[in-house]
């Protein structure tokens, strides 16, 4: 495999890296260079995002992290740098979808469970390796959504886990400068598995409806997010901080007349 390179000699570190947006983002990065720490709480999948960096030629280890808790976030970054010398971009990608209920018929619980993976997961990973982005002139990437733009019916909480990712990227953004970049990317609805969690009897109907309201027609395939977030990463963008960037397909944009 010939790489690009635009990401060489830099390390990064991805959560949420075991399936979806963060697995291809692991992939595409080591591929353009990067040495690639995949984070997930899942093992098995962590482990087959690695192998498959690895038979593409690309660097990559896995560790085990719960992304909500302080000490896993902490030994996260220092697994990063005691393994590669260093931490150059961060991609929190780590998420998840509430139940799709209205807000009557949801427990609180969920109210701590989507906020804790959406964002105290993003903040904890953000706090334990600004310092070392700010030391290496690194990019600091969140995830947010479009629902934190137009959340819909059984999807406020969720939209506003979300919506605290772009807030929270601009504030990041203003003590990470001058030295390093923090920026969001909000993708539209993308063909992950956690696409069907959203919608309630979720099916290729659905999932062809869901694409029909975009402009393109399409989902987003993870692999547009990823491509976003290598331009974040890179240094291509050195002078782009703290701002939120779309990655939707035109989604709930007026569709033009033939």
């Amino acid at each position: 495999m010939i790489f690009m390179a635009r990401l060489k000699n830099k390390v990064a570190l991805i959560t949420g890296a075991g399936s979806g947006m963060g697995r291809a983002s692991s992939l595409l990065f080591a591929q353009e260079g990067a040495k690639v720490v995949v984070v997930d709480f899942n093992k098995e999948t962590g482990m087959k995002t690695v192998e498959e960096v690895k038979a593409k030629g690309g660097q990559a280890e896995f560790i085990y992290a719960d992304v909500t808790k302080a000490e896993d976030c902490k030994a996260a970054a220092d697994f990063a740098i005691a393994t590669y010398g260093k931490i150059d971009a961060v991609f929190c990608c780590a998420g998840v979808a509430q139940k799709a209920e209205m807000i009557w018929d949801l427990d609180e619980r969920e109210f701590d469970r989507v906020m804790n993976i959406n964002t105290r997961s993003a903040w904890l990973m953000s706090k334990y390796t600004a310092l070392e982005l700010k030391k290496n002139h690194g990019s600091l990437i969140l995830v947010g959504s479009t629902a934190a733009l137009r959340p819909r019916a059984t999807q406020g909480l969720y939209g506003a886990s979300k919506a605290a990712n772009n807030i929270l990227t601009i504030g990041l953004a203003s003590e990470l400068a001058p030295e390093a970049r923090c920026n969001c990317i909000n993708p539209g609805p993308t063909e992950t598995p956690m696409l069907a969690t959203f919608v309630q009897e979720y099916n290729d109907q659905v999932a062809a409806q869901i694409a029909g309201n975009t402009l393109t027609g399409k989902l987003v395939d993870p692999m547009d997010v990823a491509y976003m977030a290598l331009f974040l990463a890179s240094d291509e963008s050195k002078s782009v901080t703290g701002i939120s960037m779309l990655v939707d397909g035109g989604a709930d944009k007026a569709r033009p007349k033939n």
